[in-house]
């Protein structure tokens, strides 16, 4: 039976079992919104009438209801009607945005996927390009972009973003953490009341559109508590998601997810980073992306960063799910490009199982990393590897932090005392390690 999943391969073996299969250089398939497959045959000789009517005839027995009927040609004879200006059109874009697929008795298969949305995640071009290069973000003075992202939601991706933020203020760098995920918004609420949290990312990118004079500096909060920073530690800013209150959901409305401008979303956010980049003398971006295959994540952590951290759990639906995005990462960027895997809610070291869980995920996560991230052409790290990207960074199950947490005081001795005790947590040995390895993606110590 046809499925969606197989009807590829069966288009391919029937376009190779075809009587003039020797006429064919190249043959891209579309596979339509719908999922209907098209043809566009890049044939060396035109091919007569009856010859054209078999492969039609065989792609209607193999693929059935998967075939839509529509096969274009590249050379037709004198006596076949000429190719109409439209279909002209349409061979020259599938032949722009076609993709290798593979190569089947000497005819090159390409693909032409033609999604709605999702195209982040599914319409990856192969030499994908950071917002501003690795070289001006690891030089001097460069900003670097980091994208936290995890499939799952509750593996406590925002508090090790805030983590790691904390430590690199620590350590003298300035830093602006960023809220891309406007549909569940929480990074804000970690270092401000609620009341304090005005305009966010959602805000600038409908009023930025509107009105180009508006100024980034009204979107974004510094972060000042002196129960949370020290005087001589670096600067910490933070542009929220943005308030939800009762114009949220309608502003949440007006966001282009489906990216029916093509490419709305990337260039949004790519004038966004180079408005922070312009007015804000800040080291590191952090991104808190959206969890799951979202329009917004997709962008966030396949076409923008210079790095990525990916959080994830001991389970399948976690594996799955970053198998895929690793996948995505590895067609659209070069294979020196910084990813870090981070094992969420593992046993505390000095627990009885550690070491069995912690060899656990370390082999499951070079496995997934060998079979689609690693360059099978190339030389592959062993298994202890450390700094690898299949060698991960594990992070302890943390009671305390499940109750909430607050980097904010009221001046008070007891919330600063809380404030104290959560930033103890947040500063120590697990995620100083993720800010460190980090770091040395862009040659700092």
């Amino acid at each position: 039976m046809i499925t969606f999943n197989n009807s590829l391969d069966a288009a391919a073996q029937s376009v190779c079992q075809w009587c003039k299969k020797s006429l064919l250089s190249r043959v891209t398939i579309i596979r339509d919104v719908y999922g209907k497959l098209s043809f566009l045959m890049d044939n060396t000789e035109s091919v007569a009438d009856p010859d054209k009517q078999k492969l039609v005839t065989a792609l209607c027995q193999e693929l059935g209801p998967y075939f839509s009927g529509k096969i274009y040609w590249k050379k037709l004879s004198h006596t076949q009607r000429r190719i109409e200006e439209r279909e002209k059109l349409i061979i020259e874009i599938l032949e722009q945005e076609r993709r290798d697929w593979i190569n089947r008795d000497n005819i090159e298969f390409y693909l032409s996927e033609r999604p709605i949305a999702k195209k982040a995640w599914v319409c990856q071009p192969t030499d994908q390009e950071s917002v501003w290069t690795y070289d001006e973000a690891a030089g001097d003075n460069g900003k670097k972009v980091i994208t936290f992202y995890s499939f799952k939601g509750g593996m406590g991706r925002t508090t090790a973003l805030a983590a790691v933020a904390l430590n690199l203020v620590r350590q003298g760098k300035n830093v602006m953490m960023v809220d891309t995920d406007i549909e569940a918004p929480g990074l804000a609420t970690l270092f401000f009341d609620e009341e304090l949290i005005g305009r966010g990312i959602l805000d600038y990118m409908i009023e930025h559109e509107i009105d180009e004079r508006v100024s980034i500096t009204d979107y974004v909060l510094d972060v000042t508590d002196p129960a949370l920073l020290d005087e001589n530690e670096g600067q910490l800013f933070l542009m929220p998601a943005g308030r939800v209150d009762r114009n949220y959901l309608q502003k949440l409305a007006r966001i282009d997810f489906q990216d029916n401008r093509a490419g709305y979303l990337r260039e949004a956010l790519v004038t966004l980073l180079n408005d922070i980049r312009e007015n804000y003398d800040v080291d590191y971006i952090l991104i808190d992306a959206r969890a799951g295959f979202h329009d917004m994540g997709g962008v966030a952590v396949a076409q923008l960063p210079h790095g990525v951290v990916l959080f994830g759990n001991d389970s399948r639906q976690s594996w799955d799910g970053l198998t895929q995005v690793l996948r995505t990462i590895a067609e659209g960027h070069r294979a020196d490009f910084p990813v870090m895997i981070v094992g969420a809610m593992c046993p505390k070291a000095a627990s009885e199982g550690y070491t069995a869980v912690r060899n656990h995920f370390i082999n499951k996560s070079y496995t997934i990393c060998t079979e689609n991230y690693y360059d099978a052409e190339s030389e592959i790290p062993g298994v202890e590897a450390e700094g690898e990207i299949h060698f991960p960074e594990l992070l302890s199950f943390n009671d305390e932090l499940l109750q909430g947490v607050e980097l904010y005081s009221d001046g008070s001795q007891e919330k600063n005392q809380r404030v104290n005790a959560y930033k103890t947590i947040l500063t120590g040995e697990s995620y100083k390690k993720i800010a460190n390895r980090i770091k040395s993606w862009f040659g700092e110590d």
